[in-house]
């Protein structure tokens, strides 16, 4: 099974949610010129991060309804990024899976927030694993990939490709920066490698660009937007912090030729690894943000 993937590594205009628009529109036109089945854009990318505007925030699905349009309109598969969708019991980091024919095939909200979500984003509780014309897909959304345990059960309902639209910073690192300006850089790169092979899936990471300004504070956005599989690496990869659109062809027997190898899902239905089939339980406490734990 072959697909062609569009990840887009977009530079975010801050509170802008039009013209943020309007540009994933012309991405999506450029990657269906190129053949592309699936586009993915980055996380929060149609506002930026709300920081404190909570009048930005989708309490209709406009957003989602929008892209479902414009999946049908291109006839292409959309991960639009995620959206800060509220209801009536908190606001959720939510990404979405839409089919080319405009369908919602899955619905993800953030388990693991990120430090400054974690004041006013309501985390999720459940994985998504699901069937698509490719296979089966998940969604994870940045943070999230920093903790094994979500892959492990996403390989349990025989997840092949995930895709993680993300916000990621050189300043995520705090103090860290004084020691390596560049480990968000590393972080990510090591993680988007590591989680290809021990899973035995096609990673999608799809990551902001550009910096962005709030008060006095300035973000650096990391780049590294890539298609990562187990033996080959990264198919491509957007080194630099710069907008740009990578289109790259993924061969999905690579899994199998990973599972001939290392039979790692083979272990752990057996057990043989100690962590089979791990099922998720989210730790809530006052002091800290939910976190995804093995049974």
């Amino acid at each position: 099974m072959q697909l062609k993937v569009a990840v887009v590594q977009f530079e975010i205009s801050q509170f802008a949610p039009q013209e943020n628009l309007e540009k994933a529109e012309q991405f999506m036109q450029q990657a269906v010129a190129r053949e592309a089945d699936l586009i993915v854009f980055p996380e929060d990318f149609i506002a930026g991060p709300l920081d404190g505007r909570v009048d930005l925030a989708d309490f209709d699905q406009r957003y989602v309804k929008h892209f479902q349009q414009l999946a049908a309109q291109y006839h292409i598969d959309i991960v639009p990024g995620s959206i800060i969708e509220g209801d009536e019991d908190g606001l959720y980091n939510t990404a979405y899976y839409i089919d080319q024919h405009g369908d919602i095939l899955s619905q993800y909200r953030k388990l693991n927030l990120w430090l400054p979500e974690r004041s006013y984003i309501t985390p999720g509780n459940d994985i998504a694993v699901f069937e698509t014309r490719f296979g089966k897909v998940g969604l994870i959304i940045c943070w999230d990939l920093m903790f094994p345990e979500i892959f492990r059960a996403m390989v349990s309902e025989g997840v092949e490709m995930v895709i993680c639209p993300s916000y990621w910073c050189l300043e995520d690192a705090g103090k860290g920066q004084e020691l390596n300006k560049f480990s968000e850089v590393m972080l990510v790169n090591a993680l988007c490698l590591a989680r290809a092979f021990e899973n035995e899936v096609v990673l999608v990471y799809a990551n902001a660009a550009g910096k962005q300004v709030s008060g006095q504070n300035t973000s650096t956005l990391i780049g590294q937007s890539q298609i990562t599989v187990p033996f080959k690496g990264p198919l491509d990869i957007a080194m630099d912090n710069i907008e740009t659109m990578l289109v790259e062809e993924v061969d999905l027997d690579v899994l199998a030729i990973a599972e001939e190898a290392y039979e790692i899902r083979s272990d752990l239905r057996k057990g043989l690894t100690g962590c089979a089939a791990p099922s998720i339980e989210i730790i809530m406490d006052s002091e800290t943000a939910p976190q995804l734990v093995a049974d």
